[in-house]
């Protein structure tokens, strides 16, 4: 398992990620209520023991709240007690007329309610193998209070302990990623069904630990809802360009990177690398002289245009220009592109070019063009990839604040919908929109926290469609190779990385990923 890879699932069926409304959708839809709080718990406790190991003697304290995610708790606490785990149950308040609490104690479950005994819970948390928060689910408000605050400010820090919360940790807000200032911090989220976004939301993402979902009953609603789904190496894998054995670099595209300006030299370069190591065929790069003669030594495979400039450094062709260049299989265009009456020309008029019928991937400079005339961004169409930062996310739509979060999610889905592009809204999580529909990647690096790291993502999407894949694949498949191949060149460490590093390590990240079938 990857050591930043934040989710774990168990089949398509779970690559999906709900708000609150979603899962209540999928709720009404389901199997009896009772009968999908069993599969709940039985699923818990299978989980638990896969991850603990053999628990025949060794304390658990299951922290049970007062509705359905208590059930689920107490559930798994006799599931658990029966293969010989002495489980101590600390409910937040008394629930002596439910059934499930008697079946759980005649089962050998302790059960102790909470009444400010703060002695007695800590020293039950110091001597337990593991903590399992099943306090409050997805119906829970912050700020929290009463008993169920005053339990998770009682707990002690215990290193090592493992700490699993049941389908979202208690004080983290299923919906926004808010949390408390008590919130439980696990090391495992055990999501009931498919995971909530949450939990992949900063500060949410931070006290969720892993996440895993489980088969609870719902495979088939899952399966079938339209819920955003997760990008993972099992999601991307099938649409891993081919590479036949009497194949030649022309059978893996051309990509042309129109980027560069006498203030931003290297971005060019950065994403050629990537383009490169995408698998793209060839790569050439049209930029001002200045950023060409500095790129040579940085990338001898590629294949350079010198296009005119204008007194501010910045490229000053014309899209009549660029033609005569090259035919490419996918076009690049913004990456250092610098701003200038010119250069911004040029930039909106590759990226609406109607008659141009493949894949364009518009960046950095491109983008912020393209938000001076904002009425272009509704001729875009279903053959162009856009990729903001929260702030030229920002810029593109007019929004008086720099999106984050949830919000930026619902911004990139309406900028995909309104433009008919696919959307990389860059950041933690990222976000791969396409009309009506939505793919999360959730595995945080601050690495990638750098200059350079955009440049790098926009050459591997621009090599990827290169190579033929649709938009959405491209894209999907870009971002995991982006996070994946980061996560090699950084080998533990979350700064000082060179981006080039990532662009290098791309082919070990293709090895991984073609391992995976």
């Amino acid at each position: 398992m990857n050591p930043r890879a934040v989710v774990r699932t168990s089949g398509a069926a779970f690559d999906r990620v709900v708000n609150t409304a979603g899962m209540r959708a999928l709720e009404t839809s389901a199997p009896a209520e009772s009968e999908l709080m069993r599969h709940a718990g039985v699923a818990l406790a299978t989980a638990i023991r896969h991850q603990l190991g053999l628990l025949r003697g060794r304390p658990l304290i299951a922290l049970v709240g007062p509705g359905d995610n208590g059930g689920d708790a107490l559930i798994m606490a006799r599931a658990l007690a029966q293969t010989g785990a002495a489980v101590t149950c600390w409910a937040s308040r008394d629930r002596a007329e439910d059934p499930l609490v008697h079946a759980a104690c005649r089962a050998g479950v302790r059960w102790r309610v909470w009444s400010g005994n703060t002695r007695s819970l800590r020293r039950d948390v110091l001597a337990a193998t593991s903590v399992i928060d099943g306090l409050l689910g997805i119906g829970s408000n912050l700020p929290l209070h009463g008993p169920v605050a005053e339990i998770l400010g009682a707990l002690p820090p215990v290193e090592g302990q493992p700490r699993l919360a049941i389908d979202i940790p208690t004080g983290v807000d299923a919906d926004t990623g808010t949390t408390d200032a008590t919130t439980f911090r696990a090391t495992t989220t055990l999501a009931t069904g498919p995971i909530k976004i949450g939990t992949l939301l900063h500060p949410g993402i931070d006290h969720a630990g892993l996440v895993e979902a489980l088969d609870i009953g719902l495979g088939q609603e899952i399966a079938t809802s339209g819920a955003p789904q997760l990008i993972t190496a099992q999601t991307v894998q099938p649409v891993l360009p081919e590479r036949p054995l009497g194949s030649h670099k022309g059978t893996f595209g051309t990509v042309l990177i129109l980027g560069g300006s006498a203030s931003y030299r290297g971005a060019p370069a950065l994403a050629a690398l990537a383009a490169q190591g995408s698998g793209a065929g060839l790569t050439i790069v049209a930029s001002v002289e200045e950023v060409v003669r500095s790129s040579v030594p940085l990338t001898p495979a590629v294949v350079f245009r010198v296009l005119p400039e204008n007194a501010n450094g910045c490229v000053c062709a014309t899209a009549a220009d660029v033609e005569t260049l090259t035919s490419p299989s996918a076009v690049l265009v913004g990456p250092g592109l610098g701003r200038s009456s010119d250069s911004d020309a040029l930039a909106r008029s590759i990226a609406t070019d109607s008659a141009r019928d493949i894949t364009v991937v518009i960046d950095a400079d491109g983008l912020n063009a393209l938000a001076e005339e904002p009425d272009r961004i509704d001729a875009l169409g279903t053959n162009r990839i856009l990729t903001p930062h929260p702030g030229e996310m920002r810029r593109l739509l007019g929004l008086s604040e720099t999106p984050t979060g949830a919000v930026l999610m619902g911004h990139a889905q309406a900028l995909a919908n309104r433009s008919g592009a696919v959307v990389v809204a860059k950041g933690s999580p990222t976000f791969v929109a396409s009309p009506g529909k939505m793919h999360i990647l959730a595995q945080p690096n601050p690495v990638l926290a750098t200059a350079g790291s955009g440049d790098v993502l926009a050459g591997i999407i621009a090599g990827l469609a290169g190579q033929g894949l649709p938009p959405i694949d491209a894209a999907r498949l870009g971002v995991w190779l982006h996070a994946q191949a980061a996560e090699v060149a950084a080998d533990g460490r979350t700064a000082g990385l060179e981006m080039a590093e990532i662009a290098h390590r791309l082919a070990h990240a293709l090895l991984e990923l073609s391992n995976q079938g």
